[in-house]
Parts: structure tokens; sequence; C-alpha cells
């Protein structure tokens, strides 16, 4: 029975994805806090699958595939399936960033050879520095939005790269009115972000204006170091960041805040 109710009286706003937001929603209503429910993203197929395409009609001549993310996952077999291609083709390894992911492949049946210890895609080249051979190939299914980071290191250690758009990142502002009147009336304790494209797209819905008003006296909580840096490149503070870069480790981090001013709410 759960008896750490540290997040009791907070109220936390969830920005991700509505698909992917129920683990820390579960989370934060297990520790007593209240989840406001504000997607700013969804997941949709790319405009251009041509490259993802070509790449799955020739599985075979790969010997490495990256996923980088659920997302990731999920969208790669959907085409696999949308073309009838037969995935056991495939008899390279896999690499897998993130427990989470590892394990939407491995509910496919699908081995994971290599989980990097932190989940960034720095962290992922420097763990595989002695892993890949020069001339290999690597399919890298991701967002179409991703980072250069992992492509262009990737290639510096001297593998050929297949840089696959698997699914696009687009706006959704579903509950963002409802989360606008909540702010004005200064009845949000947290913001949580798990990506830059939460960041981005949260921000987009207010002006410059507006980001001062609302969210002054709200404490800003992100998953990873990525996230951070997109943050405060639009100016903004970051209050609390996990030790480990993934929603356990935000939870962790915004149970053990001590950063906490009084704020009388209206």
């Amino acid at each position: 029975m759960n008896t750490d109710y540290s997040l009791a009286g907070k109220r936390i706003v969830v920005t991700r994805a509505r698909e992917q937001a129920g683990e820390l929603i579960r989370k934060i209503e297990e520790r007593g806090g209240e989840a406001l429910v504000c997607p700013v993203i969804r997941f949709v197929p790319p405009t251009d699958l041509t490259v993802l395409d070509d790449a799955l009609r020739r599985l075979s001549t790969f010997d490495w595939i990256f996923f980088t993310s659920v997302n990731g996952v999920a969208f790669f077999f959907q085409r696999i399936q949308e073309l009838e291609v037969n995935m056991d083709e495939f008899t390279g390894r896999i690499t897998a960033v993130g427990t989470k992911t590892a394990a939407a492949l491995e509910a496919r049946g699908l081995s994971v050879q290599h989980i990097p210890g932190k989940f960034t895609a720095e962290h992922l080249i420097e763990t595989m520095h002695d892993k890949l051979k020069p001339g290999q190939k690597v399919l890298l299914p991701r967002s179409a939005i991703g980072r250069d980071v992992l492509p262009e290191g990737l290639m510096a250690l001297g593998v050929e790269v297949t840089d696959a758009p698997a699914y696009d990142t687009v706006k959704s502002e579903e509950n963002i009115a409802q989360l606008m009147s909540e702010l004005k009336e200064k009845q949000v304790d947290i913001i949580t972000f798990t990506s830059p494209s939460t960041v981005r797209y949260f921000l987009s819905s207010f002006s410059l204006t507006e980001r001062q008003r609302y969210l002054e006296g709200v404490h800003i909580a992100v998953i990873g170091p990525i996230t951070e840096k997109a943050v405060r490149e639009e100016g903004l503070q970051v209050h609390i960041i996990g030790n480990e870069y993934s929603i356990d480790g935000l939870i962790e981090a915004m149970s053990n805040y001590t950063g906490w001013q009084s704020r009388r709410r209206i």
C-alpha cells in the first residue's frame, strides 16, 4: 500500500501526448497530487514515408536498428504491417534508448542487444564506440523532428546511417483554454515537460506577456537535460530535473523538491 503522499495538495500539469500520459498521471495521483491533463502534442505518420519504406523493403541489408522511443517502435511496426514486410528478414542487432522502448520491442518478440545507461543520444553514441564497426549500416527510425546529434555522431564513427522519419509530432490544443484559466487564477503548482516539443508547443499558445503573467510562481519540472535546455532557451527557469531521465526519475524529483514558496491561491 502506498504511503508516500509527498505531492499531496500539488496541482501538476501533464503536457505529454494523451496516449503517453497515463503513467505520469497515475504516479502523480498515487502520491496525492492532482494531475491537470493538457496534451500539447500528438503523433501522426510523417508526410513523406519514402525513406522509411525504402529501408523496410531492404531490412536484410542493415546491421543495426536503433530505436529511440516507444513512438518509433509503434510507428515502425505499423508501417511494417501496412507494407506486409517480414521482420524475420532482419538478422542484425537492436539498440533501444530507455527501458520502456526496450520493453515495447520485447513485447513484439524482439531481442534488444544494447540499452544505454542514460537515456540521451549523446550517451548512446559514447556507449557504441566498441560495438559498431566502420562500414556497418544502421537504420534509425525516429521522429521527423529528431535532433541531428545521433545520426551525425554515428556517422562520425564510420557507419552508414539511414535516418528514416517514422512519425511526426504536431501541436494539440486539447484543454489549453481551461489550463490558461487555471494559470490565470494561480491554481497550478508545477508544469511538467518531457520533451523539447512539449516545451515549444506549450509556449506557442502564450504571448510573451502571458508567459510572464501566467507562469509567475509556477515551478517547471523536466525529464532530462535536453528538455531542460529547451526550457532555458525560451528564457524560463527550470526548478526540477530528475537524476534518472525517465518518468520515475521525474516523479522522484518532484517528490523530493524543497524549493516551494508559499503562494496564496485566489
